[in-house]
């Protein structure tokens, strides 16, 4: 009884203190603010969370195809919430609440204002295991609590929340790997860190390798470093941790492996920025943005005699090891998978302090009050040294202030604290009441003013910038009215590559750190598709190119009514609101179409990428592995610039050198028309690069047609600096960017009168009947032509398995990114299945591995009884 008082103490204690730490944003989402971030929060957390739970509560575990033009959960979305398993709980809670009536069905505003409770529960659940597990390291109940508060409710625990709510599940597996560890190390029961590693390998990978580097060097220090007299030899330890690693990999394999093998499968230019050595990131004592020092720690680093603890010297040496990588942008970019400077690693310095603290409280009354003055002494001149050198800090400013209040509060209760019991209770009242408001406050400077989240608002989200009721209505009655497959509408919402997933429709647009690398080539280098905003991480529709619209399931496209627009070729009014009109793509082609005439990539290698439209109008390409005949003949369109007249505007152009000495400048083209009445479209490709290093992001503008490109030092950039831009069919092709320096080559310039569309169109090819459910596709039709391949608008990527009359075939990569197979002349039922990588092998490998452990288990309690 007395135990269960105790954890129902500690749960208690815990929810308060959560609910404490998040009062700003419970505030402000009474006044109708949210704790979303105001670009990846709104744009990715919570349209990544909508459209999973909608996918998990059907049934589908596996794969979306609203998500861009399709992508697998286990290898695109596992970075996010595809394998959360902290997400799978709530998923089951919010799932149990909507049956029960209590929820409405959930949207992505839902999940935007649930963020703040979803966040009070983490937090409470870290909490309680955070000081469960110092007080399994024989600290007592409240320097525990203590402790776990400074972990849990740090300034980087509400940053990676608000920004990217999915982080904060980090802090969750960090202490019960650290119990782990402490378990195999103390009872020789290595259960907890078969568990800890199964579920964190599972759950994330980019964290857990931040977790394994970290409990790695925890697990070495204790090797050398004990903490009580009973502990198992180094060699006992290092076999169970052998042992528990296998199987916790084992376990967590299912997740894992798929998750990574979406890592290495997706394309992201390398970092190739210098990395300095050392950089004064923020002051970590006053104003940090990133990580905040709270002045007990400070106070107890300089206090010798506490060293004499193996407990305050194990994490006081790890805290310290932290806060000085905070320093060393290698170190972030090393955390990061050598790619860009990110501080996301440092939550394990907040746990280490949070320990170095709750161990300094454990044995505070061991001290003399002479042997804090030489540490007083030392922590005012660190707080001083640090307001001096600091320029920018001003302590009119309400956080410095706090610091400052706080380090002096300390200062002054910790004298009198360790002989006053009185004192003692006050200091630590004061510890935890400071730490709550300064992070509160944190949140107010740091985050809702600092960080923009004051613009993410229940209105906004409401607004037509985000989640417009009349857009929505306008989408639901354009779906209802189509019956083919999977009809796509080209819309986004404020530049949001994700409002697809916002608003619920199959779109042409994603935005997420992990994509289809097959996808990306196909539009960076196969197909030279500008999407109107160079940045990686995204795609986003075709380039306003009739061709690929018609080829990939591009049916709707959706304009504001007062909005300039680039009709793409084919597309006429369709359907209208109010402030908004849909057209549609007269020339759409069906979701299955088959051929006999057959190009292979290395054929078209040196073609153009109309020519390589022209391909897929007229037949279906294959990867060269894929096919062992000779490439069709195509008849390749010309490049006509060297029959144009090109002149300079506000420029001048010379030796593939523009140089721009107007506002906005560039070329003018003049296409040679004559003998062509048919001409539609022109397509204008080039090699475009700014001389500047340096210069900011910029407008390309090509005639109505406007992009822009990312500056070079952009750590978004595609570097992809060859260009294709369809153009209406003008007198006068006009390329305009702004004033400097430019690289500007490789002109070519094609026409497209679309003979090879409306032949495509008129053929439309076999009549099949297509299902898409879950992850699985279910096509028949009769193959009377007698073509011997086929393909569908879909993704290629590893997983998908094909069976064909019941026979499985091999999957074949089409038109350079989407899936294909052989076809049977008759009738083909052909079924599709997608599985994540190695799904069936880790699956094995997890069963197997829990029962090995299952017998460990039995063995060393046979073992023990006996």
């Amino acid at each position: 009884m007395k135990k269960y008082n105790y954890y129902a103490k500690l749960v208690g204690f815990s929810v308060l203190a959560a609910v404490a730490a998040h009062a700003f944003f419970l505030y402000q989402l009474g006044q109708g603010g949210l704790m979303a971030g105001p670009n990846d929060g709104l744009s990715q957390m919570a349209p990544f969370r909508s459209m999973l739970y909608q996918q998990f509560t059907e049934g589908n575990l596996f794969y979306s195809f609203i998500y861009g033009l399709g992508g697998s959960t286990f290898t695109q979305l596992a970075y996010y919430y595809g394998i959360n398993a902290f997400f799978y709980i709530t998923t089951i809670a919010v799932y149990s609440l909507e049956l029960l009536s209590i929820v409405k069905e959930p949207n992505v505003q839902f999940w935007l204002q649930a963020t703040v409770f979803i966040s009070i529960v983490r937090m409470t659940i870290v909490l309680v295991i955070s000081t469960c597990l110092f007080r399994y390291m024989k600290m007592n109940a409240v320097p525990a609590f203590t402790g776990a508060l400074l972990y849990a409710a740090c300034v980087m625990y509400f940053r990676h929340v608000t920004y990217w709510e999915f982080f904060g599940d980090a802090f969750l597996w960090l202490p019960l790997l650290v119990l782990g560890v402490e378990k195999v190390i103390r009872e020789q029961k290595p259960w907890w860190l078969i568990t800890a590693m199964a579920v964190s390998l599972f759950d994330n990978f980019y964290f857990a390798f931040t977790n394994f580097c970290f409990i790695g060097m925890y697990a070495g220090l204790r090797l050398f470093i004990r903490l009580t007299v009973e502990e198992a030899k180094p060699m006992i330890q290092l076999k169970q941790y052998a042992k528990a690693i296998l199987l916790g990999f084992g376990i967590g394999s299912v997740g894992f492996v798929p998750a990574v093998w979406g890592l290495f499968h997706n394309f992201r230019p390398g970092y190739d920025h210098d990395i300095p050595l050392l950089d004064n990131t923020s002051n970590i004592l006053f104003d940090s943005h990133l990580y905040l020092l709270p002045a007990i720690f400070v106070l107890f680093v300089f206090i010798s005699p506490l060293y004499r603890n193996n407990v305050f010297r194990l994490f006081t040496f790890l805290a310290l090891l932290f806060t000085f990588l905070h320093f060393v942008p290698l170190a972030a970019s090393f955390f990061n998978g050598m790619s860009a400077p990110q501080h996301r690693f440092e939550y394990v310095g907040f746990f280490s302090i949070g320990g170095a603290v709750a161990a300094g409280l454990h044995h505070f009354h061991r001290l003399d009050y002479r042997e804090l003055i030489p540490a007083t002494v030392l922590m005012v001149y660190c707080y001083v040294a640090f307001y001096v050198h600091d320029e920018s800090l001003s302590l009119e400013d309400t956080l410095p202030m706090l610091a400052a209040g706080a380090a002096a509060g300390v200062l002054l209760l910790t004298v009198g604290a360790v002989r006053n019991r009185l004192v003692w209770k006050c200091l630590i009242v004061f510890l935890l009441l400071s730490h709550l408001i300064m992070v509160n406050q944190f949140q107010v400077e740091k985050l809702y003013e600092g960080g923009e989240v004051k613009e993410s608002t229940k209105d906004y989200v409401a607004s037509s910038d985000y989640y417009s009721e009349e857009q929505k209505r306008l989408i639901d009655d354009v779906i209802a009215s189509d019956k083919d497959v999977l009809p796509r509408i080209e819309w986004k919402t404020d530049g949001r590559n994700n409002t697809p997933l916002i608003q619920g429709f199959p779109g042409t647009s994603v935005y997420s750190s992990i994509l289809n690398k097959e996808l990306l080539y196909f539009y960076y280098y196969d197909l030279e598709i500008d999407m109107k905003r160079e940045s990686v991480s995204r795609l986003s529709g075709f380039g306003d190119r009739a061709n690929l619209y018609s080829l990939f399931g591009g049916k709707y496209i959706m304009f504001e009514k007062n909005e300039k627009k680039n009709i793409p070729y084919g597309f006429t009014e369709y359907m209208e609101s109010e402030h908004y009109m849909v057209y549609r793509n007269r020339n759409s082609l069906p979701f299955v179409r088959t051929s006999n005439r057959i190009y292979t990539e290395s054929a078209l290698a040196d073609a153009s990428v109309l020519d390589r439209e022209h391909a897929m109008l007229n037949g279906i390409v294959l990867a060269d592995e894929n096919e062992q005949h000779q490439s069709a003949e195509l008849d390749t369109e010309q490049n006509v610039i060297d029959r144009a007249k090109i002149r300079p505007v506000d420029a001048s152009y010379d030796g593939n050198q523009l140089n721009v000495t107007g506002k906005t400048g560039g070329i003018d083209i003049y296409p040679d028309n004559q003998g062509r009445s048919d001409i539609e479209d022109y397509y204008l490709s080039f090699y475009l690069l700014n001389n500047d290093k340096h210069a900011p992001l910029y407008p390309l503008h090509v005639n109505e047609y406007k992009t822009s490109r990312k500056s070079r030092q952009s750590i978004y950039r595609t570097k992809v600096d060859h260009i294709t831009i369809r153009v209406p069919q003008e007198e006068v092709i006009s390329l305009r960017v702004p004033k400097g320096s430019y690289s500007l080559k490789n002109i070519e310039l094609f026409k497209e009168d679309y003979q090879e569309l409306k032949r495509a169109d008129k053929q439309k090819g076999v009549n099949a009947e297509v299902e898409l459910k879950g992850n699985k596709i279910e096509i028949s039709f009769e193959n009377k032509r007698g073509d011997r391949y086929m393909t569908v608008p879909v993704p290629y990527e590893k997983g998908w398995r094909v069976y064909i009359n019941g026979e499985k075939q091999e999957i074949d990569k089409t038109n350079y990114a989407f899936l294909g197979t052989k076809i049977q002349p008759g009738h083909n039922n052909i079924r599709m299945v997608y599985y994540p990588p190695y799904f069936g092998l880790t699956v094995a490998v997890a069963l197997v591995s829990l029962i090995l452990t299952g017998c460990w288990n039995w063995k060393r309690r046979k073992k023990q009884d006996g």
